[in-house]
C-alpha cells in the first residue's frame, strides 16, 4: 500500500514529467529552427557574393563598351583635325595617338582585373596564368604548373580565381620571396592549388601575423571565400619553404 511519500513522489513526476518533455520539445524545435535560418542565411550570403561578381561583370562590360565608342570618337577628331591643318606629318599628333593608345591598353588591363574575360568563358587555366603574368613585375617570379584535366564547379570559378589573386598579392606584399610557385593538380575528388615560396619570417610568425590580422578586410573577404565553396587552407614549412595549400571540392 503507498504511503504518503510514495505519494508526493508520484505528484512530483506527474508534473516534472510534463515539464521535461515541453522543455526538450523546445530545444528541438528550437535546434531544427536554428538551422534552417543558419542555411537561410548561408544562401543569401552566398548570392550576396555571387551578386557582387556579377556587378563586376556588368561593370567591366559597361566601361569597355564606352571606352570603345570614346576611343572612336577621339580618334576620329584627332584625324579630321590632323586633314584640316595638314599635320599628318607632325611629331606632336603621332605623339598624342601613341600616347592614346597607351592610355588604352592601360584601361583595358585595368578592365581584364575587374573581371577577366577568359574566366567569363570558363577559361580559368588562362585567367590564372595571365594573372601570374601580370604579377611577375621586376625581380618577381610567378610561375604556374597544371597538373590536372578536371575543372572547378562554374559557380566556384570567381571565387576560385579571387582566393589566387588575393593569396599572391599578400605574398608579394607582405613577404620578402620573389620567387613563387604554384600548383595545381586533383586528388581524391578535390582540386589542390598549392603556392610554394621562401620567406624571411618563420611560420609561427606568418600564423602569429594571419591570427593578428583578422580585422584586415581582405583576410575577411578571403576567408568567406574560402566559406562560400567550401574549402580548406593549410601553411606547413618544408625545407625553408612555405607551403600554402587550397583545397577545394570539384
Amino acid at each position: 500500500m503507498s504511503n504518503s511519500g510514495d505519494s508526493f513522489l508520484f505528484n512530483i513526476f506527474a508534473v516534472l514529467i510534463p515539464s521535461i518533455a515541453l522543455l526538450i520539445g523546445t530545444v528541438i524545435f528550437s535546434n531544427i529552427v536554428i538551422k534552417r535560418y543558419s542555411k537561410t542565411i548561408s544562401r543569401l550570403y552566398k548570392m550576396n557574393f555571387n551578386s557582387l561578381e556579377t556587378e563586376r561583370k556588368r561593370i567591366a562590360n559597361d566601361l569597355h563598351d564606352q571606352l570603345g565608342y570614346k576611343m572612336s570618337v577621339i580618334n576620329k577628331s584627332i584625324e579630321n583635325l590632323t586633314s584640316k591643318l595638314q599635320l599628318e606629318n607632325n611629331s606632336d599628333i603621332k605623339m598624342v595617338q601613341s600616347q592614346l593608345r597607351l592610355f588604352h591598353y592601360d584601361i583595358s588591363r585595368v578592365l581584364e582585373a575587374i573581371h577577366p574575360r577568359d574566366l567569363m568563358n570558363g577559361k580559368w587555366r588562362e585567367s590564372i596564368q595571365q594573372l601570374t603574368e601580370d604579377l611577375s613585375i621586376g625581380d618577381t617570379n610567378i610561375h604556374v604548373n597544371f597538373h590536372t584535366t578536371k575543372n572547378p564547379k562554374e559557380e566556384h570559378l570567381q571565387n576560385f580565381y579571387r582566393i589566387i589573386q588575393e593569396k599572391l598579392s599578400n605574398i608579394i606584399t607582405h613577404t620578402h620571396s620573389n620567387r613563387i610557385q604554384i600548383d595545381i593538380h586533383s586528388e581524391n575528388s578535390n582540386i589542390h592549388v598549392c603556392i610554394v615560396y621562401k620567406s624571411d619570417i618563420t611560420l609561427i610568425q606568418k600564423v602569429a601575423l594571419k591570427l593578428g590580422s583578422k580585422r584586415g578586410r581582405g583576410l575577411l573577404i578571403l576567408n568567406d571565400r574560402l566559406k562560400i565553396i567550401n574549402a580548406t587552407n593549410s601553411i606547413t614549412v618544408s625545407e625553408g619553404n612555405i607551403i600554402d595549400t587550397i583545397s577545394i571540392p570539384l
